[in-house]
């Protein structure tokens, strides 16, 4: 009963908290109003939204397709005895250069109401919520827990991936695919926290002054030298637009703000298909396998770490933090309020981009994004951006905050040659700080919008304050859930084999120690057998190389003795045979003898007396078993002597057909 009571004031907080929604809880002939147009929701409109279940206001797990809810029965009659006076769903936050601003958001029946704005521009994440806290606590004492961020920090993008609607993906496979679509996006963005455009945006400098700036340091980079190095802060407290304390606190401010080369996160949302569902080939083909197709998904991203950072600074401030959307194409989640045209046009008119967001009631269909030129938007640089227009395009809307007056407006729409209309705020009663234009906060009412399910979840694509963790069935079915599982089963049963392996050595130990005894005894005596073995076979070894040695010592003998009778009969007879072959004109100059042969040097007055030389002494050594092996007679043309023509002989024993030049041994192989 007690979580029924519970449940029926929490219902009651969330949907019924103004005066004219009390109304429809109680007159159903009662309307609401519109807080764009400031005028009652026709019936048509209300019709619309009747059948919409707000009381479900907490953020969902991004889905490709969208969730079926039940229609839960109206108590708002019984929950109005409980009423205790107006109360806010949560809080909204928009960070940007400006610093931070929040806003009390009431739910009604048919829109997210801003009521109380508050502003700090401390660049301290944790403090700025503090103080936004602070302020909103003068207008109401007790301040809803849950909140919402809209920051330039996250990124969106329309992508085509080759992922069905129908059969979407596990979440690491869509945020592979997104992480390749969403890095030039991201890149892109970065130039959102230039220190111009901060500064600019925190009222340090106007945009005239940032325009003189950069054209002065674009003519000191033309002309070089030390003046062509300066930044572009540097040069604005040079020039004394601004103080080096306004500058360090932008720099403070971007660090914080911009995380280069870090992990991202990721959100996504499938477009709504809000045409009659009936059966066709498209649906078909949707709901089977469909990789070489592709299919437009809303995604946006953001570094973790500057996500880490935003949570740490809300739960600091007792906030819990449900979501993070995009600056850009914020305004036109709640467009479908303002415009029913089947095609809907929004241009967004940002401080350094422009952005054209278009699509249906079901979703957006594209988002062009481009870098903003200097002065005023004319109808040239949205040409640009948004290319050439539909000829069918009844209404074109602008989302300027302020930044044009009507007679601009009216002269683009005349360029352009289509209705352009100012995307404006119009809340009764809205309490906002000294110099805020309400339609600054266009982009935060969208969000709220979108966030308590007044408008289709896939006109805005937005990222979890923090990782879903999956039900407990999915993680006992991870893989590695299966495989520390497994593991331990492995592990048990690896257990009890050991225990059951245990007792039975237990009981084989007795046997083990007889056996262990039988062993050494047998094995001693195999030992002694063994060395006996070894010692013989090595003594036959020995035998049998003692015998070897001592034949081929006989067969060397016996050759040496045969080389030496030969030499000894070979010697005077060489010399002999030397003598006579020497002709005149010829110096015999050394006579070498080796082993193997013979090398005899002389010298020649001529060519001619070389060669007779060495043909005589070739002639008369053929009956000695001696040859010319190799001979060379060469001219020394620095040799100023008689004789300047050098001769080398070396001679080799011929090998004799009754005297082998090689020996068998007894073993019938070669030495």
């Amino acid at each position: 009963m007690k979580n029924l009571f519970n449940k029926l004031l929490r219902r009651k907080t969330e949907t019924v908290i103004d005066d004219h929604v009390t109304e429809i809880a109680q007159d159903p002939d009662a309307v609401s109003i519109n807080p764009f147009t400031g005028q009652p929701v026709d019936q048509q409109d209300d019709q619309l939204h009747q059948d919409v279940d707000l009381s479900d206001t907490m953020a969902e797990v991004p889905n490709s397709a969208p969730a079926q809810r039940f229609k839960r029965p109206d108590f708002s009659a019984l929950v109005g005895y409980f009423s205790v006076g107006p109360s806010f769903a949560m809080i909204a936050f928009q960070a940007g250069s400006f610093g931070l601003r929040g806003a009390l958001i009431r739910n009604s029946r048919h829109y997210a109401v801003p009521a109380v704005v508050a502003e700090s521009r401390n660049v301290d994440f944790t403090r700025a919520i503090a103080e936004v806290m602070e302020q909103l606590k003068q207008h109401q004492r007790r301040l809803p827990k849950r909140a919402i961020l809209i920051t330039p920090s996250v990124v969106s993008s329309l992508v085509d991936l080759p992922v069905s609607p129908l059969r979407p993906r596990s979440d690491e496979q869509l945020q592979e695919l997104i992480r390749w679509e969403l890095e030039g996006a991201v890149t892109q963005q970065n130039k959102q926290w230039l220190i111009g455009s901060m500064l600019v945006e925190r009222g340090y400098l106007s945009p005239q002054q940032r325009d003189e700036l950069v054209t002065e340091l674009q003519l000191r980079q033309s002309q070089g030298g030390e003046s062509a190095m300066i930044r572009f802060g540097d040069l604005a407290v040079q020039m004394k637009y601004i103080s080096y304390a306004q500058l360090e606190e932008c720099f403070s401010l971007q660090g914080k703000l911009v995380a280069l080369d870090d992990d991202l996160v990721y959100g996504w949302q499938a477009e709504e298909n809000l045409s009659d569902q009936t059966l066709s080939d498209e649906v078909l083909l949707s709901a089977e396998e469909d990789n070489n197709s592709a299919h437009k998904w809303l995604v946006s991203g953001m570094s973790k770490e500057v996500r880490r950072r935003w949570v740490g600074a809300f739960n600091l401030n007792g906030l819990k933090i449900e979501a993070f959307y995009p600056s850009v194409g914020a305004s036109f989640a709640s467009l479908s309020h303002r415009c029913t045209d089947q095609e809907q046009w929004l241009i967004e008119l940002h401080l350094e981009q422009l952005a054209c967001i278009s699509g249906h009631a079901g979703g957006v269909t594209e988002i062009q994004v481009a870098e903003r030129l200097p002065g005023a938007v004319d109808a040239h640089q949205i040409n640009t951006l948004t290319g050439v227009l539909p000829s069918d395009l009844k209404n074109l809307y602008i989302n300027h905050q302020e930044q044009l007056d009507d007679q601009q407006l009216r002269q683009l729409s005349q360029e352009l040659g289509v209705n352009l209309h100012s995307l404006t705020l119009d809340v009764p009663d809205l309490v906002t700080p000294d110099g805020l234009s309400d339609d600054a906060l266009l982009s935060l009412s969208g969000a709220a919008d979108h966030f308590l399910h007044h408008v289709s979840r896939a006109r805005l694509s937005w990222i979890a304050a923090r990782d879903i963790e999956p039900p407990i069935w999915q993680k006992l079915l991870q893989p590695k859930t299966l495989k520390l599982s497994a593991a331990i089963v492995v592990i048990s049963a690896l257990s009890g084999f050991m225990l059951w392996m245990h007792a039975n050595m237990w009981q084989q130990e007795q046997r083990l120690s007889e056996l262990n005894e039988k062993f050494e005894k047998e094995s001693a005596l195999q030992k002694q057998f063994g060395t006996i073995i070894s010692q013989q076979s090595g003594l036959k070894g020995q035998i049998a190389d003692a015998q070897l040695e001592v034949e081929k010592n006989t067969a060397l003998l016996s050759q040496l003795s045969r080389e030496l009778s030969q030499q000894q009969l070979t010697v005077p007879v060489l010399l002999k045979a030397i003598s006579i072959s020497i002709p005149a004109s010829v110096k015999l100059v050394s006579v070498q003898r080796s082993a193997e042969h013979v090398q005899i040097s002389a010298e020649a007055g001529g060519d001619s007396q070389g060669q007779e030389f060495t043909h005589n002494l070739n002639q008369l050594l053929k009956p000695m078993n001696l040859q010319v092996r190799s001979s060379d007679v060469i001219h020394d043309p620095e040799n100023r002597t008689p004789l300047p023509y050098a001769i080398d002989i070396v001679l080799q024993t011929a090998a004799s057909p009754l005297q082998p030049s090689t020996f068998t041994t007894p073993s019938g192989t070669r030495p």
